[in-house]
């Protein structure tokens, strides 16, 4: 059986497949947990920390996966706790505003993440 490629982080290096099921899981978890608490579309600190620090350290394809899988099992939904169906644009912009206020913006600004993310999170979710 071939090896998938190894993705390094920090002094671990985990296997890309590995690395993918983990965030799509995580993905899931957010978007379960956004559903439950019931305040609006708002991300936790957890999960804001990880797309900061994946996305400092060169990860953009692991940003897109997490997040695109929050937009994938929230897209369409009623917003908890507010007004109005969910969009993809609302999860990125919920994610940026989330990561302003705990201070994890990363270098650049959300910015360039949410360019990337608009045009990557519709093709693939």
């Amino acid at each position: 059986m071939p090896q998938t490629p190894a993705v390094p982080y920090g002094h671990v290096v985990v296997p890309t497949g590995i690395l993918a099921t983990a965030l799509y899981a995580l993905g899931q978890f957010e978007a379960a947990a956004i559903e439950s608490r019931r305040d609006g579309l708002r991300p936790s600190t957890a999960v804001c920390t990880a797309v900061a620090w994946l996305w400092e350290n060169g990860h953009q394809d692991e940003v897109t996966n997490l997040i695109g899988t929050v937009c994938a099992v929230l897209r369409g939904q009623q917003v908890p706790g507010g007004v109005g169906r969910i969009t993809h644009d609302a999860v990125i912009n919920a994610f940026g505003a989330e990561l302003a206020q705990l201070a994890l913006t990363p270098d650049g600004g959300w910015g360039p993440i949410a360019a990337h993310l608009n045009q990557e999170v519709p093709r693939g979710f």
